[in-house]
């Protein structure tokens, strides 16, 4: 029985890390003269801020401090998204409003700082589906540590064994596994499956096709 879901944000509610990388690549890398070659911007994804600055020298050198790269691509999204909007993938709001309707409580589980992510969520109109949220600033440790989906896990006061969590990363597959979740995968720019040495309990192509599944799980039409 799924009673709760878990979702990851960026790259699996919203395509923010095709904007992040689009912000190192035609951004931050012509304006600095600094290579920021795909393969490492890849290996940021998922991670937490904390884990990122830890990353940040060994992929991308110290010819610019991690602060003002960063301030550079927060800066650059945000105008993106404030010309363009928030871009929303597949399924994500019939996924949701499927959810509420069986009332299955929902939580948010993502590396982004609280006020980031809540002004996403804002910004789509998503806000009002969450009943519970953690944020990266929140954790120690970043996934793949389970940390995250756990604090989430007990703000809705529920059983990882009767939680869902979608993903679309390595490193929050990894983490759902570790805390005991059924593990819903649906890829973003990286299809993570072949990178791990266990399935996940799902794979989807687009967030609306949980809404079969889960039902089916728990019994209903």
């Amino acid at each position: 029985m799924i009673r709760n879901v878990i979702f990851d944000m960026d790259g699996l509610m919203f395509d923010t890390e095709r904007l992040y990388v689009r912000a190192l690549e035609e951004y931050v890398g012509p304006e600095t003269g600094i290579s920021f070659p795909r393969e490492s911007i890849l290996k940021t994804l998922g991670s937490n801020h904390a884990d990122f600055r830890r990353m940040f020298p060994a992929l991308f050198g110290t010819a610019i401090a991690f602060d003002d790269c960063y301030a550079m691509i927060e800066s650059w999204m945000k105008h993106e998204m404030e010309t363009y909007g928030v871009p929303v993938k597949p399924g994500l709001y019939a996924l949701l409003d499927a959810l509420q309707a069986d009332g299955v409580r929902i939580a948010l589980a993502t590396g982004t700082s609280k006020y980031i992510a809540r002004e996403y969520l804002r910004l789509t109109d998503t806000l009002k589906y969450f009943d519970a949220f953690a944020f990266g600033d929140q954790v120690a440790h970043g996934k793949p540590d389970p940390e995250i989906f756990l604090l989430a896990c007990r703000a809705l006061d529920a059983k990882p064994e009767e939680t869902a969590v979608f993903e679309d990363s390595v490193n929050g597959l990894r983490a759902a596994h570790a805390g005991g979740f059924f593990s819903i995968c649906v890829p973003d720019l990286i299809d993570p499956v072949p990178r791990l040495d266990f399935p996940p309990d799902a794979v989807l192509r687009t967030l609306d096709e949980a809404i079969p599944l889960i039902r089916a799980i728990n019994g209903a039409n």
